[in-house]
């Protein structure tokens, strides 16, 4: 059995989120800290665009800036998603590619769907019935709805893997913020959220923050084979994470990276 540090969830402004999500994956990459597991919420609300998405084409920056948005890039792929503070858990896994080929994960869309089953089990453990699949990327999906997106980073054999987990759904705000696609209404857009995505809450007749938590706790332990200890960032993730916010992260530059 194999023991990973997982950090309980916490709550962090957009940039310290993704600040520290790098910052674990440098000290797991430097062996200075263990495979991790973490939870996360946004306050304030926040985008994040993909490492090469256009800032202009995907954030309406005056709606961010009058609603106290945080807008951040971010180093994984994917699209654009709006981060809404009530309505989302995140997160993220940093381990080596080889742990999971080990799973006998081998190829870029295994290694996405073992990490994604963990998600999976957790919600089966706690009465659910999701299943894998893909819409531009690989994501999870109750009733045929998604609720989970994921993306991913890879660097020296290593990889970061973070997701979103819905618990209720918004596109009107989503839609506020968030651009359309060129020609598409964001009438249109807000339709097609409501269409095609679900927050898990609908599922439920009462929800427990809690003990949904212990379940996805459970779900990454049964499906990865680990037990996750209870830990907390390191003196010099956070000196890290502090540097990366201030020069990355909160810079215009990095965000304003693709225009």
């Amino acid at each position: 059995m194999n023991d990973w540090r997982l950090i309980p969830l916490e709550v962090k402004d957009g940039y310290w989120n993704m600040a520290l999500d790098e910052a674990t994956l440098e000290h797991v990459i430097g062996k200075k800290t263990s495979f991790t597991l973490r939870f996360y919420k946004w306050d304030p609300s926040t985008v994040s665009i993909g490492r090469n998405q256009s800032l202009s084409a995907e954030v309406d920056m005056n709606v961010a800036k009058n609603s106290g948005y945080n807008v951040v890039r971010r180093i994984t792929g994917g699209g654009a998603v709006f981060h809404d503070k009530e309505r989302e858990i995140t997160y993220s896994i940093v381990c080596s590619i080889k742990f999971l080929e080990d799973l006998d994960a081998h190829t870029t869309l295994e290694q996405f769907e073992i990490i994604e089953t963990g998600i999976v089990n957790g919600l089966r453990f706690y009465g659910l019935n999701p299943e894998k699949g893909v819409i531009h990327c690989p994501a999870i999906f109750l009733d045929g709805k998604k609720f989970s997106g994921n993306a991913q980073v890879r660097r020296k054999g290593y990889i970061l893997q973070h997701g979103t987990i819905l618990l209720d759904l918004n596109p009107e705000m989503m839609y506020s913020v968030l651009k359309a696609p060129f020609n598409v209404s964001k009438t249109k857009m807000v339709k097609s959220v409501y269409a095609k995505c679900i927050g898990v809450k609908e599922q439920l007749t009462e929800y427990n923050e809690k003990e949904f938590l212990t379940s996805l706790r459970k779900g990454f332990e049964f499906t990865l084979g680990i037990n996750l200890v209870k830990d907390s960032f390191s003196g010099d993730e956070l000196q890290m994470a502090k540097q990366l916010v201030r020069e990355k992260y909160s810079n215009f530059n990095w965000l304003n990276k693709y225009a």
